[in-house]
């Protein structure tokens, strides 16, 4: 079968289109014939080394959809034939074998090619809202780097969820785009100081939650955002630059500050089930839905690589064996 390999960090060259054997499940894994599957910024990363993964040379991809083909004995809940999404290591492929636990049968409405970006950003925005971030109905949320792949879903589940939604974004097209999906008040922080905007839209007072992923200078201003008792999740570094984070900026508001990495949660903490579970049906109802920036041949990937590390996507980028 034909998969995107690495098998050295560097730039998009790097990338190879290479023939290799299908993968053996073993007891606990769901063998996926794939459809499609979602590019994420952490793929970028990983290529350059800077992101964890399997030792090389291996497949690239986070995450997939597309049919069963065999089922481990371990695994329940799924059936040969059914369409599925999924989220683990090796999924840019024709064939992924991923673990039952991290496969989700989905509705029949779903287009199965939008499907095969789903889960990470889905997951993602889910937990730093409700599982670590302990949103309620009537918070002001501040989602920075609004019109990325998990940024869209947040402002989307957000507002479904009966919070104000402040939203940032770096040109114009992409705070239209932030608006439309429901955002209350937009920033484009490479023109306004977005800490003065958010003072200002929160009497002063800071807001309930914060989703924050370009790390650097966007992160230690964004602390001084938190309400007190409120939180920052932490779920990326875009930037790749270092924080300056002034502790007394946090203890004297009673502010948290937390972190959350999909890929790092320990097996079992989370319930991403039940979490797609109760997203399924806002999907049907169209309150919430996936932003598709580009659906590309696998072999484009150097081209997927290259847009994401240009900040050029609205949504997420996904790609067809």
């Amino acid at each position: 079968m034909k998969a995107v390999r690495l098998n050295e960090f560097g730039d998009v060259d790097v990338l190879k289109i290479e023939d290799i054997e299908m993968p053996i499940p073993r007891s606990h894994h769901v063998l996926i014939k794939v459809d499609s599957t979602g590019v994420n910024y952490a793929d970028v990363l990983r290529r350059g080394g800077n992101y964890p993964g399997p030792g090389l040379p291996s497949s690239m991809g986070l995450e997939c959809a597309g049919t069963v083909t065999e089922v481990g004995s371990d695994v329940s809940g799924i059936t040969v034939g059914q369409r599925v999404m999924g989220m683990g290591p090796g999924s840019h492929a024709e064939y992924a074998a991923v673990n039952g636990n991290l496969v989700f049968p989905y509705p029949a409405s779903l287009d199965p090619i939008v499907a095969g970006g789903m889960p990470i950003v889905f997951l993602t925005a889910y937990h730093i809202l409700q599982s670590r971030g302990h949103m309620k109905s009537g918070d002001i949320v501040l989602v920075q780097a609004g019109a990325s792949g998990v940024g869209t879903v947040l402002i989307q589940l957000a507002k479904a969820w009966g919070a104000k939604v402040i939203a940032t974004a770096s040109t114009q097209d992409k705070l239209d785009l932030c608006k439309s999906l429901g955002a209350d008040v937009t920033i484009n922080y490479t023109e306004a100081d977005f800490e003065e905007v958010v003072k200002e839209e929160s009497a002063g007072d800071g807001v309930q939650v914060i989703a924050e992923c370009v790390g650097g200078e966007i992160l230690e201003k964004s602390v001084r955002c938190i309400a007190p008792f409120g939180t920052l999740v932490s779920y990326g570094n875009a930037s790749q630059t270092p924080t300056n984070l002034k502790a007394s900026d946090i203890t004297t508001m009673n502010r948290t500050v937390v972190g959350f990495s999909m890929g790092r949660s320990p097996r079992g903490l989370l319930d991403h089930k039940g979490a797609m579970e109760e997203m399924f049906p806002m999907i049907a109802e169209g309150k919430v839905q996936l932003v598709v920036d580009q659906i590309l041949p696998m072999a484009e990937i150097g081209k997927a690589h290259q847009h994401l590390s240009n900040r050029g996507a609205k949504g997420k980028v996904i790609l067809t064996p």
